[in-house]
Order: C-alpha cells, then structure tokens, then sequence
C-alpha cells in the first residue's frame, strides 16, 4: 500500500471540517502549534509520531486512517471517521439545501424538547433579533407558523384568526 503523504494534510483538513472545529481548537488539544498544524493541513509537513497520535486522538480517528485513508481492522484501531455532511443530507438535515451545523441542529433538538409556550417565547425572541437587525418593526409571527397545538398552519390560521381578532 503507498501512502500519498499530501492527502494525510487533506484527511486532518477534512475531518476537522466535518467536526466543525477550527485549527486552533486542535491545537489547544493537542498542544500542538498552530504553525505545525498548518503545515500538516497544507501537506508542508507530515506529522511525527506523536504529533500524528495526539492529532488522530482529537480527531476521534485512528493514525492509520489519518496517514492511509482506511482503517486495519484489529482490537485496537478505531473506525474510520463517518462522513458527517453525507449522514446529514441522508438524514435530511438541511436548510436551504445546506447541511446543519452542529449548533444549528443542536439548537433545533432543543426547541423540539421544550414546552409549546416556551417554544412560542423562543421563536417571538429569534424573529425579533432577526427583525431588529433587518431594522425593522417585530410583530410576533409564530402563529403563523404553528397552529395552538403546534400543528404546521397557514398565515391565514395564525394567531389573529385564532384569537378571532383577524
């Protein structure tokens, strides 16, 4: 098996892509320079050996995959890592056509979990952040979304109709 050593940049690029981190943030796990790490993503640089473990371990991946690509199957490697962009598009997590982010499927795991009139509240705060920095006046437009038992609804079901003041 050849080793191509510039891919071994690209697959510690990629998978630091996918976990949605910055390379700051593995160096301040690996105690790595930011100098070093740049230089392995760039293919300037193949990481030593420790480097190359203390990478594969804030990664979640093995060193093997880190400098081949796959993964020798034994009691002590690792799985190759999931490709996370492809494992949101099979699971529909999508907005606009682009995958979540971490934060933003995170912050919809939790709206999901919360009470409906503490979703409301929520929902009234984001649209008038929203609003405000669109400089414009923010009126509540969660009804128009939601019907009272949290049912998709129209805009002509929202909550004026509701209320019977539309």
């Amino acid at each position: 098996m050849e080793i191509v050593f510039s891919d071994v940049g690209n697959r510690i690029a990629r998978r630091i892509k996918e976990l949605d981190m910055r390379q700051l943030d593995v160096c301040n796990k690996t105690g790595l320079s930011t100098t070093a790490l740049s230089q392995y993503c760039t293919g300037k640089r193949v990481p030593d050996t420790v480097s190359l473990y203390k990478i594969a371990t804030a990664l979640g991946v093995s060193m093997e995959w880190v400098l081949t690509g796959e993964d020798v199957t034994n009691e002590n490697s690792q799985p190759a890592p999931p490709d996370l962009e492809a494992v949101k598009r099979e699971q529909g997590l999508l907005c606009d056509g682009s995958p979540l982010s971490s934060l933003e499927t995170d912050l919809v795991a939790m709206f999901r979990l919360l009470p409906e009139e503490e979703r409301e509240d929520v929902f009234d705060i984001v649209h008038l952040k929203y609003k405000r920095r669109l400089g414009k006046k923010a009126g509540s437009i969660y009804w128009t979304y939601f019907d009272e038992n949290g049912e998709e609804s129209g805009p002509a079901e929202g909550r004026e109709a509701r209320d019977g003041t539309a």
